[in-house]
């Protein structure tokens, strides 16, 4: 009995080292494909980890209708023993952008993946008396027709949007993708991201 409390205690530690590795090497990949695109959003950042499955990057000063920005690469909890039940249930790696724009948009709405961490998360709060609609696998609420346009718009620079939040209470801007490709220059990524955010403001 005693050896087998050892080599599971063994395991644990192995599987956290290397959960841990995997994904501080993931963070700091995705980090340095942000570099030639973040200064679209602000000239100074902000990091800090938070655990090891988390970063958060904070911009202070945002350009153009972004007042300020954060920017949080969450990653699945590969250093936990528990990652795949939490990958069966839509954890993934997950690019989140909460934007505070420079005035309130005019109108609100959730564009949602119910089958994502995120998505699930954001559904029991939306306001019931909002409109209701669908559009391929995702749940539309709120005003539909800027919904889809933002939608479209996602679609179009690649992104696979999990959640896209537009609210006149802070963050008014809430982007929920897929890591982007990391091929493509991330400047095109933080294009999108002001290009949402002007649409949101229409």
């Amino acid at each position: 009995m005693t050896v087998l409390i050892g080599a599971a205690a063994v395991l644990l530690v192995a599987w956290f080292a290397a959960g841990t590795i995997w994904n501080v090497r993931l963070g700091s990949e995705v980090m340095r494909w942000m570099q030639s695109g973040l200064p679209l959003v602000g000239a100074r950042t902000t990091v800090r980890w938070l655990g090891s499955s988390v970063v958060e990057l904070v911009i202070n000063e945002g350009e153009a209708e972004l007042a300020r920005a954060a920017v949080v690469i969450f990653m699945e909890p590969r250093d936990l023993p528990w990652w795949p039940l939490s990958r069966l249930r839509g954890r993934r790696d997950t690019l989140i952008v909460r934007g505070f724009l420079k005035r309130p948009p005019a109108v609100e709405l959730e564009i949602l993946d119910p089958a994502s961490w995120s998505g699930r998360d954001a559904l029991g709060r939306v306001p019931k008396e909002w409109p209701a609609g669908d559009l391929k696998k995702l749940k539309i609420f709120g005003e539909q027709g800027r919904a889809e346009a933002l939608l479209a718009l996602a679609e179009r620079s690649g992104l696979d949007v999990r959640r896209l939040s537009v609210r006149r209470a802070e963050p008014h801007l809430q982007l929920h993708v897929a890591l982007p490709d990391r091929s493509r220059s991330s400047r095109e990524f933080f294009e999108a991201v002001h290009d949402l955010s002007e649409l949101a403001l229409k």
